[in-house]
């Protein structure tokens, strides 16, 4: 057989053959014209996104840094919020327990917001320190910190008394040293015996033991 004849066609063949040829051309130019651009759309592409993010930190206005407001990279005077941590104490400075408000207090190596919104609550329930030993007392207070900062701190007792004979039951008991069993003695004794004339008083009923009076003499009044 001759090559030729591999290339004969007769006519309906060369009619299905060329409208072949026709749909792959029309197929391929339409391929071509709905191809993806490489430019990527914004808000479709993870670049496009990335690119976004960017840009936004770019435009942003303001920055916080150490407490301190910047503008466009430069320190506004006029309207920058500033937190400056107080100082501590050096070496053999020391603070007043009773007069310290708290801001004074986180002046004190170890002494945070937390521990000197305490000692002053603590003070202030208590009608202020009698020792600087009650520091113990406040809660969290352990043996290694209490070590720690009392080398920082003076005392000038200064309490408020509670007048024994005329305080009623809610101001009894809403003192540290004072439980509920207690402050009901007390008023139980001044309904049925009167007025309490002294600590001594206190100390020879059960409810009360020698650690008891030894804490509540600074805080008392038998007026």
């Amino acid at each position: 057989m001759s090559w030729k004849s591999y290339f004969f066609f007769q006519k309906n063949d060369k009619i299905a053959i060329t409208a072949l040829l026709i749909l792959i051309v029309i197929s391929g130019i339409i391929y071509i014209i709905t191809l993806p651009s490489d430019k990527p759309y914004p808000g479709n592409t993870f670049e496009a996104e990335f690119e976004a993010f960017q840009s936004a930190l770019r435009d942003k206005d303001t920055v916080s840094y150490s407490g301190n407001k910047v503008y466009n990279g430069q320190q506004n005077k006029e309207s920058q919020t500033r937190y400056i941590y107080p100082a501590k104490l050096s070496e053999g400075e020391t603070l007043e327990l009773n007069s310290a408000d708290t801001t004074g207090l986180k002046k004190i190596p170890g002494i945070g917001s937390g521990y000197a919104n305490r000692i002053v609550k603590y003070r202030t329930l208590l009608g202020g320190y009698a020792g600087i030993t009650q520091l113990k007392e406040v809660w969290g207070m352990d043996d290694e910190l209490y070590d720690k900062i009392t080398a920082y701190i003076t005392l000038v007792p200064d309490t408020k008394k509670i007048r024994i004979n005329s305080a009623g039951f809610e101001e009894l008991n809403g003192h540290p040293y004072i439980s509920y069993k207690q402050a009901k003695v007390i008023t139980d004794i001044r309904e049925r015996k009167g007025n309490i004339e002294s600590i001594n008083r206190l100390s020879l009923l059960e409810e009360f033991t020698a650690n008891d009076i030894r804490r509540l003499t600074p805080y008392l009044s038998f007026d």
